[in-house]
């Protein structure tokens, strides 16, 4: 099965959501580590979308052995996300201060952001599924003094709703991406509020070949029409695990660089976005939470 296929079904999302918000710790942990387990010896489709995946990360150097090991790590990592993610929501802890693991913000991230909304652009943050990436995202999102909008995954499917039903309980404003949302993102922007959403993962329709790691992705690239549009400040952030900690981390603040030909503003600026993304993912690639093919063989837009 594929990773679209499985996340989109209700059911196994709220069977999951039960178990995660019933079960304690220990034993989430375990039922994380059988997860990891059963989809490394099983392999379904999904499995071959994130060794391939890893293997574009990792470079030529890295063995299969390696591979299929940090392909494990990732799937026990997302396994434990979403076991923390629905136990705390489920528990009644929706705000970060009361997370369990804590997540937190590094110190740069918090001087990148004050910085960005006191230049009053507007501020659009790009990130990519790194981790838990939900309590990451419900974190950021409750750190800000002004409403961030999420810009999420196009007509979701009763999984994907489940999910964002999650994070709407957390205080997180998610507007899946139509027309209307993206008008009213550019609104927002450019009465200098915050708008994020990942770019890192396939589209069902809008992907375009683009250099990532090296080699020919197929990814969206319409987002950045957004910042191009209205001028607002770009930052690159994601999360990872740490130490017991979920980290929030960023990436230097973007500005918008102009050519004075349209086509070449969205190459060129996407292809700075990407190159970012690829310096969050390096830092912890079995963490990289991506399960569908980025380097298929054809792009098809």
């Amino acid at each position: 099965m594929g990773a679209k296929a499985f996340f989109s079904k209700g059911l196994p999302n709220r069977v999951g959501y039960a178990l995660g918000r019933l079960l304690p710790p220990a034993l989430g942990r375990a039922g994380a580590a059988l997860a990891a387990q059963a989809i490394v010896a099983l392999q379904p489709d999904m499995y071959h979308a994130t060794y391939d995946n890893l293997r574009h990360v990792l470079g030529p150097q890295a063995s299969p052995a390696e591979i299929k090991r940090n392909v494990y790590h990732v799937y026990r990592q997302a396994a434990m996300g979403y076991y923390e993610f629905f136990h705390n929501v489920g528990q009644g802890r929706v705000r970060m201060t009361d997370f369990e693991p804590p997540v937190r913000l590094t110190e740069d991230s918090k001087a990148r952001l004050q910085t960005a909304l006191e230049d009053e652009r507007g501020l659009f943050i790009v990130t990519c599924h790194m981790s838990n990436f939900d309590l990451g995202g419900v974190a950021l999102g409750q750190y800000l003094p002004v409403p961030m909008q999420v810009l999420s995954y196009a007509n979701p499917s009763d999984g994907f709703q489940m999910f964002n039903d999650l994070r709407r309980q957390c205080g997180l404003e998610i507007t899946p991406i139509s027309l209307e949302s993206l008008r009213q993102a550019i609104r927002r922007l450019q009465q200098g509020g915050v708008v994020i959403t990942g770019v890192e993962r396939p589209l069902e329709e809008g992907n375009h070949p683009v250099e990532f790691f090296g080699a020919t992705a197929c990814l969206p690239t319409g987002y950045i029409d957004l910042p191009l549009r209205t001028h607002s400040l770009v930052l690159p952030m994601s999360a990872h695990f740490e130490d017991g900690v979920y980290w929030v981390v960023s990436r230097p603040l973007l500005e918008m660089e102009y050519t004075g030909n349209r086509r070449r503003d969205r190459e060129h600026n996407v292809r700075r976005v990407l190159a970012e993304m690829e310096t969050l993912i390096r830092v912890h690639p079995d963490q990289w939470m991506m399960f569908v093919p980025v380097w298929p063989q054809e792009c098809h837009a």
